[in-house]
């Protein structure tokens, strides 16, 4: 059986507090998930990853305090899967990257992990240079095995491999009830529509912790993407929360507004910055120069497309792209739903479009990837 070793970098040790009801697993999948807390601190602008809040109960006792470590190797075990419909195999995780060949139905297929979002399988692939592919989720089942526990691989902006290991977590014994939902002015609640699953992470990739019931009261703390995934108060979840599809949830008149956003493996993308101490005998000076947008790959229009000011359906529009338009793409977003592209028209020189009805023609291996404000995410 063929293994694919790569390296993670460990900077800083994680304390994973596991009192009363949720506690990690302390094996190696928990000292997996501390490895994810160094790797998405370069995706991310902060090094915190789902670290569990205290809770007050009778039964508490003090989490093992793990032993930092210089290097960690997350290996690739394959794992058997079969097609369940004929699938061309890509060089990358996206339908216009290289076509490297195909499966048929019922025809098997080793796979490795999965990308962030977990809509791509990387899998073995001989007649790749690289020995490796991608193929699309929904086309393969896997055989004895959960996605959700499937490492996790994707590329930085200058096109290198990353590798995390799955996010694990367990409930031991009963878990928590939902605290009462708060109120005030800029509180964002909602209510379950139907039944729904609370996972720990927002893509469906990610391991199922709970379901919850038709009319549940909810007090909302986050979002992801296109506001198509919700963070939760959940005392059982990571670090007291868990994440429900929004389309689950009754939402107020306000909706998700003034909510944080995260990432695909719900670490914030930009924490609310701390509140500067003025001097009032300094008068404060403009800073902010808009920078320019290089140009990016280049971009053909397959159909007509909106042209919005953000990386969001909901946001302003500017206009619109007809067929056989070309564009310069200057960056993706986290989810892959939205191209950024250069907007001559605007101050900083960028717009947003959906990806649906666009082909690219130049080389996006460089293209850098963005949060949900169009602000670049760092890469390690």
């Amino acid at each position: 059986m063929r293994k694919l070793a790569l390296i993670v970098p460990i900077m800083t040790s994680l304390l994973l507090a596991g009192c009363g009801q949720a506690t990690p697993t302390v094996d190696v999948n928990a000292i997996r998930t501390m490895a994810a807390v160094t790797a998405l601190s370069g995706l991310t602008q902060t090094a915190s990853y789902f670290t569990p809040t205290p809770q007050e109960t009778a039964t508490a006792t003090p989490a093992p305090t793990l032993p930092p470590s210089p290097t960690l190797e997350v290996v690739l075990e394959p794992v058997a899967a079969i097609a369940s419909t004929n699938v061309t195999v890509r060089s990358e995780p996206r339908k216009s990257s290289d076509n490297l060949g195909g499966l048929f139905t019922n025809q098997k297929v080793s796979v490795l992990a999965r990308n962030l979002t977990g809509s791509w399988y990387y899998i073995l692939w001989a007649d790749s240079p690289n020995g490796h592919a991608w193929i699309t989720v929904r086309a393969v089942e896997l055989q004895n095995a959960d996605i959700t526990h499937l490492p996790i691989v994707d590329y930085d902006s200058n096109a290198n491999l990353i590798t995390l290991p799955p996010f694990l977590w367990e409930i031991s014994g009963s878990a928590l009830p939902i605290p009462p939902v708060p109120t005030g002015e800029k509180v964002r609640t909602g209510s379950l529509n139907s039944p729904a699953n609370l996972r720990v992470c927002p893509n469906t990739a990610c391991i199922t912790i709970a379901t919850l019931d038709y009319g549940q009261a909810v007090n909302l703390t986050g979002r992801y993407g296109d506001n198509e995934w919700a963070q939760i108060d959940y005392p059982s979840g990571p670090g007291g929360k868990a994440w429900i599809s929004s389309s689950a949830l009754n939402l107020g008149s306000d909706g998700m507004s003034g909510l944080p956003y995260f990432n695909p493996l719900a670490t914030p993308i930009t924490p609310e910055p701390p509140t500067p101490t003025l001097d009032p005998n300094v008068t404060p000076t403009a800073t902010d120069t808009p920078q320019p947008t290089p140009a990016g790959a280049l971009a053909i229009v397959d159909g007509e497309t909106v042209i919005y000011a953000e990386p969001s359906s909901l946001s302003t529009q500017l206009g619109t792209l007809q067929p056989k338009d070309k564009v310069a793409i200057t960056g993706i977003s986290a989810n892959g739903l939205w191209y950024q592209i250069q907007y001559p028209a605007l101050t900083d020189s960028r717009a947003y479009i959906s990806q649906k009805y666009i082909r690219p023609l130049g080389d996006m291996r460089f293209v850098i990837y963005f949060d949900d404000k169009g602000n670049p995410i760092p890469t390690p």
